[in-house]
């Protein structure tokens, strides 16, 4: 290239540079429509104070999505944007905080550190009029005190220890994180609400005199939808208007007699929908409510919650809460300080242990027989999990055992067959409800092992077949082959355990 040549840059470099320059002034001005301020507005409106400068954060950033063309306002809810802003919340980091020597009082300057000041004044005087040396100098002799003649600066905090705040400031902790939760009371006069996953608003939220109201109002047409649609209709219902209650009492921080009712009643409707989601919430609240000066025990059911905790517990693998439920039960009954615990008598909670280590030994017998002495509500329970179980039990019956084995022999120690209680002879209980019921989860049982039956096999046959137990080369009996089985229901288990959602089966 000629020296004289004259500098110029390539053109990919000046059209890089002229839409880098683009993009960066249309980012800088903000989008604005119809539609974004409305939307704004509404999400403004339902975020809480601590969350609404991580609002205009996320809008800001959807504003450079709209501008390159990639979204549109049009296809966003206020609930996607707080869902965003929540993000950006929890990405944040956390508040600076503020350094302890803004809290301290000034002293007094005592004569010495006059001395000290004025000392350093006059050197730094004589250094800046005297020309500047490359020689470092030699340090200057300070006379030594000893510890106990030094003076010690005593500092006072305008804080008082005592002060709860004092010791979170002291502990690293920023006022977001202690904030108490708003307290409001609703204004809503509605009887009818559906659980929301928004952020409630006061006219969304009923008071307790409504909510009271709304309770006699939901159970009567429930009643009458059950008479009109069927059980499992006025079921849904219910579930549906007592959870909308749960929110509305638990924003409102209710806590009474009324609000343990409201959480045991969806409980009870929880176990015999199967809906374990909804139970496990529901105990919890109750865990902490029966914990609480303000509930009056005596009109609880803090018993029987007890024990449905201690077996969904054990039935979900739980147990170290297990162990710790046991724990505290055990202090509370030798030292009596827990009001909850001292409340409950040792006789049913060990029938709940013996009930528990029937379903993890497989003991149908005892197993039907622990049950009969407790609520309807255990029964439910222990069939949301009994498909689970079965899978375990047969497993275990599997491995222990070679050949062939009837299918009456794998129904009886399954608990598909009834079971025999009360002085009347066709008194029968059932771990299924019923025979239809047993009959159906006996098929789905062997269908998800992809566990072919027998052709000639049939439920009802086997169920009502008396006992033979002596020698009877003719008789011929429905069997499965051990082997073939076991390894059926290993391949299902190792399917089990490739799916993202095995813990929930």
């Amino acid at each position: 290239m000629p020296p004289d040549f004259p500098d110029c840059a390539s053109e990919w470099w000046q059209e890089s540079r002229r839409s880098c320059e683009n993009s960066s002034s249309s980012t800088t001005t903000p989008y604005e429509n119809s539609t974004r301020a409305a939307l704004l507005v509404e999400t403004m409106r339902r975020a809480p104070a601590p969350l609404q400068p991580f609002v205009q954060q996320g809008f800001s950033l959807y504003d450079r999505e709209v501008v390159l063309g990639r979204r549109r306002y049009e296809q966003v809810t206020f609930v996607e944007m707080l869902n965003i802003a929540k993000s950006l919340q929890m990405k944040a980091p956390p508040a600076p905080v503020p350094s302890p020597a803004s809290s301290l009082t000034p002293l007094p300057p005592s004569p010495l550190c006059n001395a000290l000041v004025a000392q350093t004044a006059a050197t730094t005087h004589t250094t800046s009029i005297a020309p500047i040396s490359h020689k470092r100098a030699a340090p200057e002799a300070v006379p030594h005190e000893p510890p106990h003649k030094r003076a010690v600066l005593v500092t006072t905090t305008s804080v008082p220890l005592n002060d709860k705040a004092f010791f979170f400031q002291l502990a690293g902790i920023t006022d977001a994180e202690v904030a108490a939760t708003r307290e409001f009371v609703g204004t809503s006069t509605e009887l009818e609400r559906n659980y929301t996953r928004y952020e409630p608003l006061v006219e969304d939220i009923r008071p307790l005199a409504v909510l009271k109201d709304a309770y006699a109002h939901i159970t009567t047409r429930a009643t009458a939808l059950e008479k009109a649609e069927g059980k499992k209709a006025a079921q849904k219902y219910l579930s549906d208007q007592l959870k909308g209650m749960r929110q509305d009492l638990r924003v409102q921080n209710i806590v009474d007699n009324f609000t343990v009712m409201v959480y045991e009643v969806h409980a009870r409707l929880c176990l015999e929908t199967g809906d374990i989601g909804e139970f496990n919430q529901c105990q919890a609240g109750l865990k902490q409510f029966y914990a609480m000066d303000a509930v009056d025990l005596r009109q609880c059911d803090v018993k029987n919650f007890f024990l449905y905790r201690l077996v969904y517990l054990t039935l979900s693998g739980q147990y170290d809460s297990l162990s710790t439920e046991l724990i505290h039960f055990t202090n509370a009954q030798l030292q009596g300080t827990d009001r909850v615990g001292s409340n409950i008598a040792r006789e049913p909670v060990n029938r709940t242990l013996a009930l528990c280590a029937a379903c993890n030994n497989g003991d149908t017998p005892s197993l039907c027989c622990l049950l009969l002495s407790f609520e309807t509500e255990m029964t439910y329970l222990v069939r949301i999990y009994l498909q689970k179980l079965r899978i375990m039990w047969l497993k275990e019956i599997l491995t222990a055992m070679k050949g062939s084995l009837t299918l009456r022999f794998l129904m009886t120690s399954l608990g598909f067959t009834p079971h025999h209680h009360g002085k009347k002879k066709r008194q029968l209980f059932w771990l299924d409800d019923a025979e239809e019921s047993a009959w159906l989860r006996f098929t789905e049982l062997f269908q998800t092992l992809k566990v072919e039956l027998p052709p000639d096999f049939s439920f009802h046959e086997e169920v009502t077949r008396r006992k033979y137990t002596g020698s009877n080369p003719q008789a011929h009996y429905p069997s499965l082959d051990a082997a073939t089985a076991l390894k059926a229901v290993n391949d299902y288990l190792v399917f089990l355990g490739t799916r993202k959602d095995a813990g929930r089966t």
